[in-house]
């Protein structure tokens, strides 16, 4: 299931490129969330095979960054629609074109 919410927040992001940013990040602290340590290692694995092969803009990185203060395991933990978007899983407004990718 982890592994579909880093899948879900590189996705949401657009891509990723580079070395750890702040999708990667996020990426990784939602891995965190996994409840054994081979399903955190999977995600993560997962999380940095997405983040070498995507291309995020600014307001991507900047839209991850913020969504790190949001996005914590224990609300993560309750599945709510709320907590994917605090988390960067789901869109506040579905019609938002800006988070879709190109």
């Amino acid at each position: 299931m982890k592994r579909l919410l880093a899948a879900g927040v590189l996705a949401a992001a657009a891509s990723l490129a580079g070395c750890n940013n702040s999708c990667q990040t996020l990426a990784n602290n939602i891995c965190e969330c996994s409840p054994t340590q081979a399903a955190q290692e999977n995600c993560q694995a997962e999380a940095s095979i997405a983040n070498g092969t995507a291309t995020l803009s600014t307001d991507d990185l900047n839209r991850c960054s913020a969504l790190q203060n949001s996005c914590d395991c224990r609300m993560l933990a309750t599945g709510s629609y709320a907590a994917k978007v605090a988390c960067g899983l789901a869109r506040p407004d579905p019609n938002d074109s800006s988070l879709s990718p190109q």
